[in-house]
This record gives structure tokens, sequence and C-alpha cells, in this order.
């Protein structure tokens, strides 16, 4: 049986100690001798630490495969272990290939595979950045990208619950998908107008609502 050495880790993620009396296998714990409680509660958060990292685990794990062995090997071991990556390979490898230094402890790896889709280094840190410090989730970090500016609401809309926070931000990612020179374009303003009536209905039954 395989046996990984349990380590308290700093905020870094750098290993600076053992747990003494713990062991992890594959089949759970197993405590050898007796713990206080400041350590019981230090493999409570090694534990929240793995389950966070899961994702990352993953992709680095493949991501280093794919660097250093044939890609036969690697197929044949991913089969092997039963690994189910599919059509999330690619993202997988995304993931993997973002250097660990830049990877922030207030985002996960759902934030960072929005991250990818940008075209640069600099504006991948910039979002992070942002998305950190404005505890943004994947969804409302996506949609910030798209509008270019931070907007939230995008976990109420995808619940169904539209508030007036997510239909400000709809509008703006909206219209700048506007096509170029849209003010002069007849036909698209033509095909705004006949939404005109919806929406002055709906500003009318909000206003009154307010009242």
């Amino acid at each position: 049986m395989q046996i990984i050495e349990l380590r308290r880790l700093d905020r870094e993620g750098r290993a600076v100690e053992k747990v003494p009396g713990v062991r992890i296998t594959s089949t759970g714990l197993v405590f050898e001798r007796a713990l206080n409680v400041e350590q019981w509660k230090e493999v409570g958060r090694w534990l929240q630490s793995t389950r966070r990292a899961q994702t990352w685990l993953d992709a680095d794990w493949l991501n280093y495969g794919r660097q250093n062995f044939d890609e036969n090997e690697v197929t044949e071991a991913v089969d092997q272990l039963e690994f189910s990556f599919g059509p999330k390979t690619d993202a997988m490898l995304a993931l993997g290939a973002v250097p660990i230094e830049r990877r922030r402890p207030g985002l996960t790896a759902a934030h960072y595979l929005e991250l990818q889709k940008l075209r640069t280094v600099k504006e991948q840190d910039k979002w992070a950045k942002l998305a950190e410090a404005e505890k943004l989730t994947p969804n409302d970090l996506k949609r910030s990208i798209q509008a270019g500016e931070v907007t939230r609401g995008s976990d109420e809309r995808n619940s169904g619950m539209w508030t007036p926070v997510g239909w400000d931000s709809e509008l703006k990612i909206q219209q700048r998908k506007f096509p170029d020179g849209w003010e002069q374009n007849r036909e698209f303003l033509a095909q705004l107008a006949e939404q005109i009536p919806t929406a002055k209905k709906l500003v009318e039954l909000i206003q009154a609502a307010g009242e």
C-alpha cells in the first residue's frame, strides 16, 4: 500500500513540517498516535486545501506527463488509472501551464480557465488581481472580462432570479456587442426599435412597483 506523509503547508503552499502520527493511504487516514487539538485541526486544513486543489493537482500531473513522456505512454497511463478528462484535456493542459507563482490562493481553477482565454499574461494577471480583490465568482469574472469592467449578477441570472444588478450587467455586455457604427445603421436601429415597447412596459411596471 502506498503511503504519503502528511505535511503542514504554509500560505504559499510549501511543506514546512510533518504532522506527527498521521499518514494518508489509498483507503483513508491512519492516526498512529494521539494528536492535540491543533494538530488535528491541521489535518483538517490539509484536507480542505487538497479538496480545493484537486483540479490543479490533476492538471499539473497531466501536464508533466505530456512534457516528459511519449503521448502514447500518457494516454495509456490515463486510461489505466481511469482518469476521465475527455474533452476537458485541453483545458487541463492550459491550467497545468499556469506557473504556480501566478496562481492566487483566492481563486479557483475555474477562474483560471477564464483567465487563460485572455491573450497576454499582463491581462491575465490584471483580471486575476481584480477577481481576487472583488471576490468575483468564475461566472462574474467571465462576464466582467466581456464587459471590460467589474460586473456582478451572473449567479442571479443563471438561477433565473433577475435583479437590477443583473439587468445592468447584461445591458452593458450586450451594448459592447453592438456592431461598429451602429448609430448610423438603420437596419440595426430598426431591430432595436422593435424591442422598445417591451422594454418600456417593463420600466413602467418597475416604476409603478416602486411608488
